[in-house]
Protein backbone atom coordinates (compact mmCIF):
# COMPACT_ATOMS: atom_id res chain seq x y z
CA UNK A 1 0.00 0.00 0.00
CA UNK A 2 2.52 2.54 0.83
CA UNK A 3 4.19 1.81 -2.31
CA UNK A 4 1.23 2.27 -4.49
CA UNK A 5 0.67 5.77 -2.42
CA UNK A 6 4.19 7.00 -3.40
CA UNK A 7 3.77 5.60 -7.19
CA UNK A 8 0.04 8.12 -6.91
CA UNK A 9 1.74 10.73 -5.64
CA UNK A 10 4.44 10.49 -8.33
CA UNK A 11 1.56 10.51 -11.07
CA UNK A 12 -0.40 13.23 -9.38
CA UNK A 13 2.81 15.09 -9.82
CA UNK A 14 3.83 13.70 -13.43
CA UNK A 15 0.27 15.23 -14.51
CA UNK A 16 0.08 18.27 -17.25
CA UNK A 17 -1.42 21.39 -15.88
CA UNK A 18 -1.85 23.10 -19.39
CA UNK A 19 -2.57 20.00 -21.71
CA UNK A 20 -5.58 18.77 -20.03
CA UNK A 21 -6.01 16.00 -22.54
CA UNK A 22 -2.47 14.97 -23.50
CA UNK A 23 -1.29 11.57 -23.89
CA UNK A 24 0.32 11.53 -20.53
CA UNK A 25 -2.72 12.75 -19.10
CA UNK A 26 -4.36 10.13 -20.57
CA UNK A 27 -2.16 7.38 -19.05
CA UNK A 28 -2.02 8.91 -15.67
CA UNK A 29 -5.51 8.95 -15.65
CA UNK A 30 -5.64 5.05 -16.31
CA UNK A 31 -3.41 4.48 -13.41
CA UNK A 32 -5.47 6.75 -11.11
CA UNK A 33 -8.13 4.43 -12.08
CA UNK A 34 -5.92 1.30 -10.69
CA UNK A 35 -4.75 3.34 -7.60
CA UNK A 36 -8.38 4.14 -6.42
CA UNK A 37 -9.46 1.00 -7.14
CA UNK A 38 -6.35 -0.56 -4.73
CA UNK A 39 -7.29 1.90 -2.04
CA UNK A 40 -10.92 1.47 -2.57
CA UNK A 41 -10.29 -2.03 -1.74
CA UNK A 42 -7.97 -1.47 1.88
CA UNK A 43 -10.64 0.67 3.36
CA UNK A 44 -13.12 -1.84 2.70
CA UNK A 45 -10.92 -4.39 3.94
CA UNK A 46 -10.23 -2.39 7.04
CA UNK A 47 -13.20 -1.72 7.76
CA UNK A 48 -14.52 -5.15 7.52
CA UNK A 49 -11.81 -6.46 9.69
CA UNK A 50 -12.54 -3.02 12.88
CA UNK A 51 -15.87 -2.67 12.04
CA UNK A 52 -17.21 0.88 10.49
CA UNK A 53 -17.35 3.40 13.37
CA UNK A 54 -19.63 1.47 16.22
CA UNK A 55 -17.11 0.15 18.74
CA UNK A 56 -13.72 1.11 19.87
CA UNK A 57 -10.82 0.99 17.74
CA UNK A 58 -13.40 0.83 15.45
CA UNK A 59 -11.51 2.44 11.62
CA UNK A 60 -13.59 5.57 11.59
CA UNK A 61 -12.66 6.34 15.16
CA UNK A 62 -8.92 7.24 13.82
CA UNK A 63 -8.18 10.63 12.81
CA UNK A 64 -5.43 9.25 9.96
CA UNK A 65 -7.90 6.78 8.57
CA UNK A 66 -11.11 9.16 8.25
CA UNK A 67 -8.09 11.56 5.89
CA UNK A 68 -7.48 7.87 3.74
CA UNK A 69 -11.71 7.81 3.97
CA UNK A 70 -11.52 11.64 2.48
CA UNK A 71 -8.65 11.24 -0.24
CA UNK A 72 -10.59 8.00 -1.41
CA UNK A 73 -13.84 9.30 -1.48
CA UNK A 74 -12.90 12.15 -3.25
CA UNK A 75 -11.31 10.11 -6.06
CA UNK A 76 -14.38 8.01 -6.42
CA UNK A 77 -16.63 10.86 -6.43
CA UNK A 78 -14.61 13.02 -9.10
CA UNK A 79 -14.98 9.45 -11.01
CA UNK A 80 -18.77 9.32 -10.92
CA UNK A 81 -19.21 12.92 -11.93
CA UNK A 82 -18.56 15.04 -14.88
CA UNK A 83 -15.17 16.64 -15.22
CA UNK A 84 -16.96 20.08 -16.39
CA UNK A 85 -18.45 20.31 -13.22
CA UNK A 86 -16.87 23.25 -10.58
CA UNK A 87 -17.39 20.85 -7.87
CA UNK A 88 -15.23 18.31 -9.35
CA UNK A 89 -12.71 20.75 -9.81
CA UNK A 90 -12.74 21.31 -6.43
CA UNK A 91 -12.97 17.90 -5.26
CA UNK A 92 -9.81 17.37 -7.64
CA UNK A 93 -7.86 19.80 -5.75
CA UNK A 94 -8.25 17.68 -2.71
CA UNK A 95 -6.07 14.90 -4.39
CA UNK A 96 -3.14 16.75 -3.09
CA UNK A 97 -4.05 15.06 0.27
CA UNK A 98 -2.84 11.67 -0.89
CA UNK A 99 1.07 12.16 0.20
CA UNK A 100 -0.45 12.20 3.79
CA UNK A 101 -1.94 8.64 3.82
CA UNK A 102 1.75 7.86 4.48
CA UNK A 103 1.64 8.85 7.50
CA UNK A 104 -0.56 6.12 8.67
CA UNK A 105 1.73 3.38 7.17
CA UNK A 106 4.93 4.77 8.65
CA UNK A 107 5.17 4.51 12.64
CA UNK A 108 7.99 7.87 12.94
CA UNK A 109 5.64 10.10 10.42
CA UNK A 110 2.61 9.84 12.60
CA UNK A 111 4.86 10.39 15.59
CA UNK A 112 5.56 13.72 14.22
CA UNK A 113 2.38 14.54 13.67
CA UNK A 114 1.05 13.81 17.09
CA UNK A 115 3.81 16.06 18.34
CA UNK A 116 3.01 18.90 16.63
CA UNK A 117 -0.35 19.00 17.45
CA UNK A 118 0.28 18.54 20.64
CA UNK A 119 2.97 21.57 20.60
CA UNK A 120 0.47 23.63 19.26
CA UNK A 121 -1.76 23.07 22.06
CA UNK A 122 0.98 23.49 24.67
CA UNK A 123 2.56 26.48 22.76
CA UNK A 124 -0.75 28.96 23.27
CA UNK A 125 0.76 30.97 26.17
CA UNK A 126 3.88 31.32 24.02
CA UNK A 127 1.70 32.80 21.00
CA UNK A 128 -0.10 34.72 22.91
CA UNK A 129 2.72 36.50 24.72
CA UNK A 130 4.84 36.97 21.37
CA UNK A 131 1.35 38.68 19.81
CA UNK A 132 1.24 41.24 22.60
CA UNK A 133 4.99 42.23 22.61
CA UNK A 134 4.38 42.41 18.88
CA UNK A 135 1.27 44.45 19.32
CA UNK A 136 3.44 46.66 21.98
CA UNK A 137 5.57 47.56 19.51
CA UNK A 138 3.34 48.37 16.62
CA UNK A 139 2.09 50.43 18.97
CA UNK A 140 5.39 52.24 19.71
CA UNK A 141 6.15 52.29 15.94
CA UNK A 142 2.95 54.12 15.52
CA UNK A 143 4.09 56.80 17.76
CA UNK A 144 7.13 56.89 16.41
CA UNK A 145 6.77 56.62 12.80
CA UNK A 146 2.94 57.40 11.59
CA UNK A 147 3.15 59.42 8.28
CA UNK A 148 6.58 59.41 7.97
CA UNK A 149 7.15 56.87 5.34
CA UNK A 150 5.96 59.30 2.26
CA UNK A 151 8.58 60.54 -0.17
CA UNK A 152 7.96 61.95 -3.22
CA UNK A 153 9.07 60.04 -6.81
CA UNK A 154 11.25 62.96 -7.59
CA UNK A 155 13.83 62.66 -4.73
CA UNK A 156 14.60 66.58 -4.57
CA UNK A 157 10.93 67.20 -3.87
CA UNK A 158 10.27 67.01 0.22
CA UNK A 159 6.53 68.28 0.73
CA UNK A 160 3.29 67.00 -1.02
CA UNK A 161 2.83 70.77 -2.09
CA UNK A 162 5.94 70.23 -4.30
CA UNK A 163 5.55 67.25 -5.26
CA UNK A 164 2.57 67.98 -7.60
CA UNK A 165 4.17 69.59 -10.51
CA UNK A 166 5.61 67.26 -13.72
CA UNK A 167 8.66 66.31 -13.34
CA UNK A 168 10.81 67.06 -16.50
CA UNK A 169 14.64 65.86 -17.14
CA UNK A 170 17.01 68.29 -18.52
CA UNK A 171 17.36 68.27 -22.23
CA UNK A 172 21.18 67.94 -22.10
CA UNK A 173 21.48 64.93 -20.22
CA UNK A 174 17.89 62.81 -21.30
CA UNK A 175 17.01 64.55 -24.57
CA UNK A 176 15.11 61.05 -25.45
CA UNK A 177 13.10 61.04 -21.88
CA UNK A 178 9.47 62.63 -21.56
CA UNK A 179 7.51 63.79 -18.83
CA UNK A 180 6.87 62.47 -15.60
CA UNK A 181 4.44 63.15 -13.27
CA UNK A 182 5.75 63.04 -9.68
CA UNK A 183 3.71 60.98 -7.09
CA UNK A 184 3.86 61.64 -3.25
CA UNK A 185 3.18 57.99 -1.90
CA UNK A 186 3.97 55.95 1.00
CA UNK A 187 6.32 53.30 1.45
CA UNK A 188 5.11 49.45 1.06
CA UNK A 189 5.44 48.68 5.08
CA UNK A 190 4.37 51.80 7.26
CA UNK A 191 4.03 52.21 10.91
CA UNK A 192 0.23 54.58 9.77
CA UNK A 193 -1.76 52.29 11.87
CA UNK A 194 -1.38 49.36 14.19
CA UNK A 195 -2.43 46.58 12.14
CA UNK A 196 0.42 48.28 9.26
CA UNK A 197 3.04 48.37 12.18
CA UNK A 198 2.42 44.79 12.99
CA UNK A 199 3.00 43.82 9.82
CA UNK A 200 6.22 45.70 9.28
CA UNK A 201 7.62 44.47 12.09
CA UNK A 202 6.88 40.77 10.86
CA UNK A 203 8.64 41.41 8.01
CA UNK A 204 11.52 42.69 10.41
CA UNK A 205 11.28 39.18 12.59
CA UNK A 206 11.74 37.44 9.12
CA UNK A 207 15.22 38.76 8.50
CA UNK A 208 14.19 38.74 5.16
CA UNK A 209 14.73 42.80 3.40
CA UNK A 210 14.65 44.95 7.12
CA UNK A 211 17.52 46.60 6.84
CA UNK A 212 15.56 48.69 3.75
CA UNK A 213 12.82 49.42 6.34
CA UNK A 214 15.39 50.97 8.96
CA UNK A 215 17.08 52.84 6.49
CA UNK A 216 13.30 54.22 5.97
CA UNK A 217 13.16 54.82 9.37
CA UNK A 218 16.14 56.68 10.07
CA UNK A 219 15.65 58.81 7.15
CA UNK A 220 12.34 59.74 8.04
CA UNK A 221 11.18 63.28 9.05
CA UNK A 222 8.48 65.22 9.97
CA UNK A 223 4.67 64.64 8.88
CA UNK A 224 4.39 65.22 5.32
CA UNK A 225 7.73 65.98 4.74
CA UNK A 226 10.19 63.61 2.54
CA UNK A 227 13.11 61.87 4.05
CA UNK A 228 16.75 63.07 5.14
CA UNK A 229 19.30 61.04 5.04
CA UNK A 230 20.24 59.27 8.33
CA UNK A 231 17.82 61.78 10.00
CA UNK A 232 17.47 60.15 13.32
CA UNK A 233 19.87 57.47 13.42
CA UNK A 234 19.53 56.90 17.28
CA UNK A 235 15.97 55.78 16.24
CA UNK A 236 17.49 52.26 15.33
CA UNK A 237 17.93 51.30 18.73
CA UNK A 238 13.87 51.01 18.41
CA UNK A 239 14.72 47.80 15.78
CA UNK A 240 17.70 45.98 17.27
CA UNK A 241 15.46 45.64 20.87
CA UNK A 242 12.39 44.45 18.92
CA UNK A 243 15.08 41.78 16.80
CA UNK A 244 16.75 41.27 20.33
CA UNK A 245 13.04 40.46 22.09
CA UNK A 246 11.12 39.25 19.31
CA UNK A 247 13.30 37.13 16.64
CA UNK A 248 16.19 36.26 19.23
CA UNK A 249 14.54 35.80 22.69
CA UNK A 250 11.00 35.05 22.10
CA UNK A 251 11.96 32.66 18.85
CA UNK A 252 14.32 30.38 20.33
CA UNK A 253 11.58 30.38 23.60
CA UNK A 254 9.28 28.91 20.89
CA UNK A 255 11.67 26.84 19.19
CA UNK A 256 13.02 25.22 22.68
CA UNK A 257 9.59 24.49 23.63
CA UNK A 258 8.65 22.56 20.67
CA UNK A 259 11.42 20.22 21.16
CA UNK A 260 10.76 20.03 24.50
CA UNK A 261 7.34 19.23 23.26
CA UNK A 262 8.67 16.23 20.83
CA UNK A 263 10.62 15.00 23.78
CA UNK A 264 8.61 14.70 26.36
CA UNK A 265 6.01 12.58 23.67
CA UNK A 266 9.06 10.35 22.79
CA UNK A 267 9.16 9.24 26.54
CA UNK A 268 5.59 9.59 26.78
CA UNK A 269 5.44 5.67 25.99
CA UNK A 270 7.59 4.59 28.02
CA UNK A 271 6.04 6.05 31.32
CA UNK A 272 5.35 2.78 32.72
CA UNK A 273 8.61 1.62 31.94
CA UNK A 274 11.03 0.86 34.94
CA UNK A 275 14.08 1.34 33.09
CA UNK A 276 15.17 5.00 32.66
CA UNK A 277 16.64 6.19 29.47
CA UNK A 278 20.33 5.63 29.77
CA UNK A 279 19.64 2.00 30.89
CA UNK A 280 16.60 1.70 27.83
CA UNK A 281 19.54 2.60 25.48
CA UNK A 282 22.24 -0.14 26.96
CA UNK A 283 19.32 -2.13 26.49
CA UNK A 284 19.32 -1.21 22.52
CA UNK A 285 22.71 -1.16 21.97
CA UNK A 286 23.30 -4.62 23.73
CA UNK A 287 20.59 -5.88 21.53
CA UNK A 288 21.92 -4.39 17.83
CA UNK A 289 25.49 -5.10 19.23
CA UNK A 290 27.22 -7.25 16.35
CA UNK A 291 30.27 -9.50 17.09
CA UNK A 292 33.88 -7.08 15.59
CA UNK A 293 35.71 -10.13 13.67
CA UNK A 294 39.53 -9.87 14.94
CA UNK A 295 41.80 -11.07 12.19
CA UNK A 296 44.51 -12.88 13.69
CA UNK A 297 47.52 -14.59 11.66
CA UNK A 298 49.31 -18.08 12.44
CA UNK A 299 52.39 -17.30 10.54
CA UNK A 300 55.18 -16.27 12.69
CA UNK A 301 56.60 -13.53 10.86
CA UNK A 302 53.11 -12.05 9.67
CA UNK A 303 52.39 -12.72 13.70
CA UNK A 304 54.91 -9.99 14.75
CA UNK A 305 53.92 -7.15 12.25
CA UNK A 306 50.27 -7.82 13.03
CA UNK A 307 51.45 -7.10 17.06
CA UNK A 308 53.85 -3.73 15.56
CA UNK A 309 50.49 -2.33 13.77
CA UNK A 310 48.12 -2.95 16.59
CA UNK A 311 50.53 -2.04 19.82
CA UNK A 312 50.03 1.31 21.56
CA UNK A 313 52.85 2.26 20.54
CA UNK A 314 52.81 2.37 16.78
CA UNK A 315 49.79 4.34 16.99
CA UNK A 316 51.31 7.24 18.75
CA UNK A 317 54.39 7.43 16.68
CA UNK A 318 51.94 7.51 13.43
CA UNK A 319 49.98 10.51 14.96
CA UNK A 320 53.06 12.31 15.59
CA UNK A 321 53.77 11.92 12.42
CA UNK A 322 50.74 12.85 10.50
CA UNK A 323 50.63 16.05 12.91
CA UNK A 324 54.41 16.83 11.38
CA UNK A 325 53.19 15.93 8.12
CA UNK A 326 50.44 18.71 8.39
CA UNK A 327 52.74 20.79 10.17
CA UNK A 328 55.24 21.50 7.34
CA UNK A 329 52.05 22.64 4.45
CA UNK A 330 51.31 25.14 6.79
CA UNK A 331 54.90 27.10 5.54
CA UNK A 332 56.59 27.95 2.40
CA UNK A 333 59.37 29.96 3.61
CA UNK A 334 61.50 27.02 3.45
CA UNK A 335 61.04 25.47 0.57
CA UNK A 336 63.26 22.83 -0.01
CA UNK A 337 63.27 21.46 3.69
CA UNK A 338 59.66 20.95 3.42
CA UNK A 339 59.76 18.68 0.21
CA UNK A 340 62.28 16.92 2.41
CA UNK A 341 60.37 16.59 5.39
CA UNK A 342 57.72 15.77 2.70
CA UNK A 343 59.24 12.94 1.19
CA UNK A 344 60.10 11.65 4.21
CA UNK A 345 56.97 11.35 5.93
CA UNK A 346 55.91 9.70 2.75
CA UNK A 347 58.30 6.93 2.90
CA UNK A 348 57.21 6.63 6.32
CA UNK A 349 53.57 6.47 5.46
CA UNK A 350 54.34 4.19 2.33
CA UNK A 351 56.23 1.81 5.06
CA UNK A 352 52.99 1.51 7.50
CA UNK A 353 50.89 0.69 4.60
CA UNK A 354 53.51 -2.21 3.52
CA UNK A 355 53.80 -3.38 7.29
CA UNK A 356 49.55 -3.95 7.58
CA UNK A 357 49.60 -5.47 4.01
CA UNK A 358 51.57 -7.57 5.06
CA UNK A 359 50.29 -7.97 8.87
CA UNK A 360 46.59 -8.27 7.70
CA UNK A 361 44.81 -10.94 5.02
CA UNK A 362 41.98 -7.85 3.94
CA UNK A 363 43.87 -5.46 4.49
CA UNK A 364 41.74 -3.60 1.71
CA UNK A 365 38.03 -4.59 3.69
CA UNK A 366 38.64 -1.73 5.84
CA UNK A 367 37.09 1.74 4.37
CA UNK A 368 39.83 3.41 6.11
CA UNK A 369 42.60 0.96 5.35
CA UNK A 370 41.31 1.85 1.87
CA UNK A 371 41.33 5.82 2.31
CA UNK A 372 44.66 5.21 3.81
CA UNK A 373 45.88 3.40 1.01
CA UNK A 374 44.77 6.05 -1.69
CA UNK A 375 46.33 9.04 0.04
CA UNK A 376 49.79 6.84 0.44
CA UNK A 377 49.53 6.35 -3.24
CA UNK A 378 48.75 9.95 -4.61
CA UNK A 379 51.20 11.18 -2.47
CA UNK A 380 53.73 9.15 -4.34
CA UNK A 381 52.72 10.08 -7.36
CA UNK A 382 52.23 13.57 -6.24
CA UNK A 383 55.65 13.53 -5.69
CA UNK A 384 56.86 11.93 -8.86
CA UNK A 385 55.05 14.23 -10.93
CA UNK A 386 56.17 17.49 -8.84
CA UNK A 387 59.87 16.27 -9.53
CA UNK A 388 59.15 15.58 -12.84
CA UNK A 389 57.21 18.96 -13.48
CA UNK A 390 60.50 20.58 -12.19
CA UNK A 391 62.97 18.69 -14.09
CA UNK A 392 61.01 19.63 -17.31
CA UNK A 393 59.64 22.90 -16.28
CA UNK A 394 61.48 24.48 -13.05
CA UNK A 395 58.72 27.23 -13.26
CA UNK A 396 55.90 25.04 -12.91
CA UNK A 397 54.08 24.41 -8.91
CA UNK A 398 53.32 21.45 -7.26
CA UNK A 399 49.74 19.84 -6.67
CA UNK A 400 49.54 19.66 -2.68
CA UNK A 401 45.81 17.92 -2.54
CA UNK A 402 47.28 14.62 -1.46
CA UNK A 403 49.37 16.36 0.80
CA UNK A 404 46.15 18.43 2.26
CA UNK A 405 44.49 15.15 2.69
Amino acid sequence: ILIFIILSSISLAAEDPIKSHSFRNIVLGYADYVFTSVFTVEIVLKMTVYGAFLHTGSFCRNAFNLLDLLVVSVSLTSFFLSSAISVVKILRVLRVLRPLRAINRAKGLKNVVQCVFVAIRTIGNILIVTTLLQFMFACIGVQLFKGRFYSCTDEAKHTPEECKSVSRPPQVLSPQKSERERIWENSDFNFDNVLMGMLALFTVSTFEGWPLLLYRAVDANAINRGPIYNYRVEISIFFIIYIIIIAFFMMNIFVGFVIITFREQGEAEFKNCELNKNQRQCVYYALKAQPIKIYIPKNPSQLKFWRIINSSQFEYVMFVLILGNTLTLQSKLFTSVMDILNMIFTVVFTIEMIIKLLALRHYFIDPWNSFDALIVVGSVLDIAVSEFSLFSYPDSKDNTLMKTL
